[in-house]
């Protein structure tokens, strides 16, 4: 059996065996880098990410692996073509023609796909690039796109009024996730500290608990320590919510400091 016969095994043992062999030698030809390529677009991540460390491992010893990853990120199949953004990323710097591979990833089911994306995107040279697509998924993208492009905006410390107005809005979004995701995120970018510290005595004062308790932390992390917002925190801290009380008295200390 050859080396790409392995990678194309519908054994999983056979094909995880076959790409670790590839990557041991150090060089590949053709054939066999269309093998490894179709394995990115496996189902098993068992088998995805060792492909993709083995195209890092080739690309690390010189093999000329760019076209065939290339080929990937264009692929009909999603996850064929989030795994080649993935082992482009890994040969350094993350190209600029992965991002909207990345922000599509962000919307995927898979949890550990959209923190691996956001982990990729923050390293992206381009910042006026992602901060627009951010900002678009935040206007356009599904609920999950819209909650990692907050927490990819809260890691850039992105700061202008654009991005607050954005980060505002999305306060209201029908996602609650999302809208946790909004809380976070102001404590961390918002430009007007006083108005931002309004708007989170709001979402402390609702009726949402898990509101509740993200604004507290939030506030603590805001730093801004008005009266309305210390007395505000003195009324969540006698809360009968075990979780809220905590955020507040943390938020306390902090502000106290």
């Amino acid at each position: 059996m050859t080396l790409a016969e392995r990678l194309r095994s519908p054994d999983m043992t056979e094909r995880v065996a076959g790409i670790a062999a590839l990557a041991e030698q150090g060089r590949a030809d053709p054939e066999e880098l269309q093998a490894l390529a179709d394995c990115l677009g496996d189902s098993r991540k068992a088998v995805q990410r060792p492909a993709a460390e083995a195209f890092a491992a080739l690309g690390a010893r010189g093999v000329p692996v760019a076209a065939v990853l290339d080929g990937a990120l264009a692929s009909p199949a999603g996850r064929q073509r989030w795994g080649a953004a993935f082992a482009l990323a890994s040969l350094g710097a993350p190209p600029g023609r992965t991002l909207p591979v990345l922000l599509e990833t962000l919307g995927a089911d898979d949890g550990d796909m959209r923190w691996a994306a956001a982990a990729i995107l923050v390293r992206m040279e381009d910042r006026h690039a992602l901060v627009q697509g951010l900002g678009d998924l935040l206007r356009s993208g599904n609920g999950a796109q819209r909650k990692m492009a907050l927490y990819c905006l809260r890691d850039l410390d992105v700061r202008s009024p654009e991005v607050e107005q954005a980060v505002l809005w999305a306060l209201g979004d029908e996602a609650w996730d999302v809208r946790l995701a909004a809380v976070s995120t102001l404590a961390r970018l918002s430009i007007d500290r006083g108005a931002a510290a309004e708007r989170l005595v709001v979402a402390l004062e609702g009726g949402d608990v898990r509101m509740r308790r993200s604004a507290a932390a939030a506030l603590g992390v805001l730093g801004e320590a008005s009266a309305r917002v210390r007395d505000a925190l003195g009324r969540a801290s006698a809360s009968d919510d075990l979780s809220l009380r905590r955020a507040a008295e943390q938020a306390l200390q902090r502000l106290a400091r």
